[in-house]
């Protein structure tokens, strides 16, 4: 018998979620029609995203809000950059500077998923990753999960647009940045290149299946895709005054937001947008640095 609870809890470490705030309890659909699909692609440079052939990226930039000089703020590393887009406040109000979430000041600084699960406790949280990491800067998910590679995760995604009733779907792509890492975050980069290609590939298919929901179900998506980082060379680390690596691109697109090019902007503008949206109210005293982008 012990051999056999052993034998479930290494499956369940190996496929399995991580984090003792995710149970995987996936509930009946909230009724709520608003949803929020965030696309993020680790370490993705402006210019190497533009350059890719990315025909289901472009076609979302072209009907919704774009910009290309987004201020992802100091210390350019992944912990840092996920907590300011998700938690809507710079690294001097979050308290990370590096891939450690020691000292983090998420109590008073909550993320989106805490937010809307204490406006709408029956609401389903999905955040599916390439990185584990990812999945500890939100808390009070539905469901959270980490896989081996992006192919994976988008996979995943379709599964539960197909069959599940997200309220709230964050998508982490992670093969961008190990490419990076690898040969050089670049546009002249082929392989870096490559990776954006495969996930614009991703995301005609999730795309498709929110489509689908649209039509179906009568929800009406917001859809984000943004970055945590660019890079230089094979490194990103300790490049806060190098362009290409602090100035990253978003692109927001849903129902009833107009379509314009934004000549500035900041990653902490993203959760102002994604509450906006959903009509959830946040206090000035929540002490959040951006603004809602329409």
């Amino acid at each position: 018998m012990k051999k056999f609870i052993f034998i479930l809890t290494i499956i369940y470490i190996l496929t399995g979620c991580n984090k003792k705030a995710c149970k995987n309890v996936i509930g009946p659909p909230s009724g709520n029609s608003l949803k929020v699909l965030l696309i993020g692609i680790d370490g993705c440079r402006t210019d190497a995203f533009r350059a890719a052939n990315t025909p289901h990226f472009d076609s979302l930039a072209a009907s919704g809000i774009r910009c290309w000089y987004v201020d992802r703020g100091p210390y350019t590393v992944s912990v840092p950059g996920w907590s300011t887009i998700l938690h809507g406040v710079f690294p001097a109000k979050h308290g990370l500077i590096k891939n450690s979430f020691e000292g983090n000041h998420y109590a008073q600084y909550p993320d989106v998923f805490t937010i809307a699960k204490k406006v709408h406790p029956d609401w389903q949280l999905f955040s599916l990753t390439n990185w584990d990491g990812f999945m500890k800067v939100t808390s009070n998910d539905t469901y959270c999960e980490s896989f081996s590679n992006d192919a994976a995760v988008a996979a995943k995604a379709v599964e539960v647009l197909n069959k599940d009733n997200p309220d709230i779907l964050l998508l982490h792509f992670d093969e961008t940045d190990a490419a990076g890492h690898s040969s050089g975050f670049s546009p002249t980069n082929r392989e870096y290149i490559k990776t954006i290609e495969n996930i614009d590939e991703y995301a005609g298919s999730i795309f498709t299946a929110i489509q689908h929901r649209e039509q179906v179900a009568a929800e009406k998506w917001l859809i984000i895709v943004c970055t945590d980082h660019g890079g230089e060379g094979t490194s990103h680390g300790d490049q806060d005054d190098i362009p290409q690596t602090r100035f990253v691109f978003f692109i927001v697109n849903g129902p009833g937001i107009p379509a314009f090019d934004k000549t500035s902007a900041a990653n902490t503008d993203l959760l102002p947008t994604m509450l906006k949206y959903l009509n959830i109210s946040v206090d000035s005293s929540a002490g959040l640095d951006g603004v809602a982008l329409y």
